[in-house]
């Protein structure tokens, strides 16, 4: 099993530092989400400071982006690293998208996201020879007489698109059309068993493929402390925010923490975060993250051998200071370094 690790916010010298760390322990690939920032500029800043790790957008929010701008950021990207990038791209909620970003979507997130990776396909095949370009889709549309063809040569004929999905219907589609599947914070091992494993198989069934040529990663929100209640304390402030987006709140349910949900929202509303915290069990937070001392972390991140390919060992963010986030990154490096 391979492992990856986020970049953290902050200042170039921050990102590149840790960047270079990621690599010297080892590990397989970096990542850089997207939610009030870029996916792909820090990836970007980074290219300079590393030699062989793979380089991830994890995730691109699709459909608050152009299909062809970012398959030309994609190819960009692909070139300046020599070959190292991963194009991760999600569909995040229709009201977000088309609310706080402008953007476009349909509601319709497996249709719309697979015209979207065969624009990318379609755009990045044409891209080195141009000429006329024609895609009349659903959701994009377009019609170019004499694309543009690109100067800069392509390191190898496409970059790897992987594809976020938690539910089975957009996992089929991943097996189906995409290199791989980047799993949310709450991938618990069952999860991944019952409902996303079954639906890659269906998918990669469809496109005449097999699982080797196939990669799927999952995070997991891990804390290496000695102090096993520091450690769940600090996982469960970061529990706070996953309650409260309700994106995940069937596969809490399935896990069987369905009525901790509204409890703990209860209390977020009347603000009560520190009582919150307190309501969220233990079982809960075993269920989807690994914390506690190195050997009991260890052995939560095995429990996903067999399951997953590539585990993004991830530092919570939500009511940590920087100095903190760099400690527990520090540990994580240091016990998974190879």
């Amino acid at each position: 099993m391979k492992y990856g690790m986020f970049l953290p916010s902050g200042p170039l010298a921050r990102l590149t530092e840790s960047a270079r760390k990621i690599e010297s322990a080892g590990f397989d690939s970096i990542w850089q989400g997207e939610f009030v920032n870029s996916a792909l500029i820090p990836l970007g800043l980074v290219i300079p400071a590393t030699e062989r790790i793979k380089l991830g957008a994890g995730i691109v929010l699709a459909f608050a982006h152009s299909p062809v701008m970012i398959t030309f950021a994609a190819l960009d990207l692909d070139y300046l690293s020599g070959g190292r990038f991963i194009l991760g791209l999600g569909a995040a909620h229709p009201n977000r998208n088309n609310n706080w970003y402008a953007g476009h979507d349909a509601g319709k997130p497996v249709s719309q996201m697979r015209e979207y990776v065969q624009l990318v396909r379609l755009i990045t095949e044409k891209s080195p020879v141009g000429g006329p370009i024609e895609f009349q889709g659903t959701y994009y549309h377009v019609r170019a007489r004499d694309f543009t063809p690109r100067r800069t040569e392509k390191p190898r004929p496409r970059f790897p698109i992987y594809i976020a999905a938690v539910k089975p219907k957009m996992a089929q589609l991943t097996g189906e059309l995409a290199d791989g599947l980047i799993g949310n914070p709450m991938f618990s091992p069952r999860h991944v068993r019952e409902n996303v494993l079954p639906a890659v198989s269906s998918g990669l069934k469809t496109s005449n493929r097999d699982r080797a040529g196939f990669e799927i990663l999952g995070q997991c929100f891990t804390v290496i402390d000695n102090d096993l209640a520091t450690a769940y304390r600090v996982a469960a402030r970061t529990f706070l925010f996953s309650i409260w987006a309700r994106i995940y709140d069937d596969i809490m349910t399935a896990e069987g923490f369905g009525h901790v949900l509204e409890e703990v929202r209860t209390l977020q509303k009347s603000g009560k975060p520190e009582a919150a915290i307190e309501k969220i069990p233990r079982e809960m937070i075993d269920a989807f993250a690994a914390v506690g001392p190195i050997d009991r972390v260890r052995e939560r991140i095995r429990s996903r051998e067999g399951l997953l390919d590539t585990v993004i060992l991830a530092v919570p963010s939500t009511q940590t200071t920087a100095e903190e986030q760099d400690h527990y990154r520090a540990r994580i490096l240091e016990a998974f370094a190879s």
